[in-house]
């Protein structure tokens, strides 16, 4: 089942996040203010971008168990493991080639290879989630701020000076995921799925967008380089 509008808040999301990473690449690594006009609007850009791909991921994830059934459980090993050397080879990258606060250790593409695995078991619970999401909430408020370790991170256990160019621990937004993954449950049971889809399946942009959604890893993985790699020809020009 193709949910058209759903490819079309996934590129939202990307065209979002290129924008937000070609001012980060301007400001923290060629120390450029040029748009940095504001730090809030491109906080917010940001959050609005990260938020609709894990909202649409998750969709998708539900839609994948409907379809592949018994067998979700391998094919998201499969893929949790794909996206795990993936980021660590990332993580390796920017160790090497940048200074401490540019390397990354816990980014996008490691919270989703470990939060696919986490869903496995969380999705045989249901709309139950909701009372794990709830914990996980009054966890996030009451406990992150006390605990501090170095070796958990990845929790948001944080030691004070940990530093990441991009970080994304499974606390607070493994919540996040509970709650989109929750909601896909209530709207295929109320047989709402159906908002998704649009209607005039002829419109030459949604096919192309269709299209790019099937690249839309492969986007994500080399636009950061290539937005550097252009910054700094036009600098040297």
């Amino acid at each position: 089942m193709r949910l058209e509008k759903l490819d079309v808040l996934r590129w939202v999301a990307v065209i979002l996040m290129i924008f937000f990473h070609i001012n980060y690449s301007l400001v923290n690594i060629f120390n450029i203010n040029l748009l940095n006009f504001s730090e809030i609007f491109w906080v917010i850009l940001w959050k609005i971008s990260v938020f609709l791909f894990i909202f649409i991921s998750w969709i998708w994830f539900f839609l994948a168990e409907k379809k592949y059934k018994n067998e979700i459980n391998i094919k998201y090993i499969k893929i949790s493991c794909i996206l795990w050397i993936i980021a660590w080879f990332i993580s390796l990258i920017t160790y090497f080639l940048f200074d401490g606060e540019q390397f990354i250790k816990f980014w996008i593409i490691h919270f989703f290879s470990l939060s696919f695995l986490i869903l496995l078991i969380f999705r045989k619970f249901k709309l139950y989630n909701l009372l794990f999401w709830t914990v996980i909430l009054i966890y996030w408020f009451y406990f992150i701020p006390i605990i501090k370790n170095e070796y958990l991170y990845f929790l948001w256990f944080m030691y004070p000076w940990f530093n990441s160019a991009d970080y994304y621990p499974l606390l607070p937004y493994f919540w996040v995921i509970l709650y989109w993954y929750t909601l896909a449950l209530l709207l295929n049971k109320i047989n709402k799925f159906d908002i998704f889809i649009l209607k005039n399946k002829k419109n030459i942009l949604i096919n192309f967008i269709w299209y790019l959604w099937k690249k839309s890893l492969i986007v994500y993985l080399i636009h950061q380089p290539i937005i550097i790699l252009v910054i700094y020809i036009f600098l040297k020009i």
